[in-house]
Order: C-alpha cells, then structure tokens, then sequence
C-alpha cells in the first residue's frame, strides 16, 4: 500500500518538476530572472499534492455554491 503511494508520489513529481520548469523559462522577466528556476521547479514538484488538494477543496466550494437555494427576493440584509 505505501509502496504503491510512494509511486505514486514520484511518478508526479518528475512531470510537475518539468512543467514547471518549462512555465518558468517560458514567463520569465527578461530584467530580472528568477536566480534558481530548477530549484524552484523541484520545489513545486514536491509539493504537487498539496496543490491537487487544493484543487479539490476549491471544486468542491463551487459546487457547494452552484447547489444552494438562492434567497427569496424580498428576504435581505438592511444595514
């Protein structure tokens, strides 16, 4: 079970590490670059399940927002 994680984990890694490599050298400032871009690029690539948590919760808010009841006009806050 970890093992298969632990493949997991670094089969996403190596393509997330590139993508964000590639973006990197690709939206570059040409004034001042970024003085490690790789390191950076490994940075990101490590962190990639943080970020399709992320994703996840942020659709799942969406939704959760399509899926309420809109309040009745006449119902309303008077400040």
């Amino acid at each position: 079970m970890v093992d298969t994680l632990v493949v997991i984990y670094l089969c996403g890694w190596l393509p997330v590490t590139l993508a964000a490599y590639a973006a990197s050298k690709r939206l570059v400032d040409k004034h001042a670059p970024a003085p490690r871009p790789f390191f950076v690029s490994m940075i990101a690539g490590g962190l990639w399940p943080v970020l399709v948590v992320g994703m996840v919760e942020l659709s799942s808010i969406i939704v959760y927002m399509k899926l309420q009841p809109k309040p009745a006009s006449s119902i309303g806050i008077f400040a």
